[in-house]
């Protein structure tokens, strides 16, 4: 009880709700829970999980396809032209 005391306290001078629905402005987490929940359905779906590079990845592959100059495209085929034939094996240690 304390500790949420102690954090409407400081955070008073950001509470003024009746001015925000003047100003039209949200005054809820609905639409940030609503865009998380959005993220996850199209970017992790069901029981999939991401550590940071992983994720990042995924969103810039997402990012490509969504857009409108079609990058993925220019990356096809940069790849295939820069491709040896050979594959890459990591070293042993």
């Amino acid at each position: 009880m304390a500790v949420a005391l102690v954090y409407l306290k400081n955070n008073q001078d950001r509470m003024k709700y009746a001015d925000y629905r003047q100003q039209g402005l949200p005054i809820t987490s609905s639409y940030v829970e609503s865009a998380v929940k959005q993220f996850n359905y199209r970017v992790k779906g069901t029981e999939k999980f991401w550590d940071e590079e992983g994720a990042e990845e995924i969103l810039q592959l997402r990012a490509d396809f969504l857009s409108d100059d079609d990058p993925l495209k220019g990356f096809w085929q940069n790849r295939e032209a820069s491709e040896s034939g050979q594959r890459r094996y990591r070293k042993a240690a």
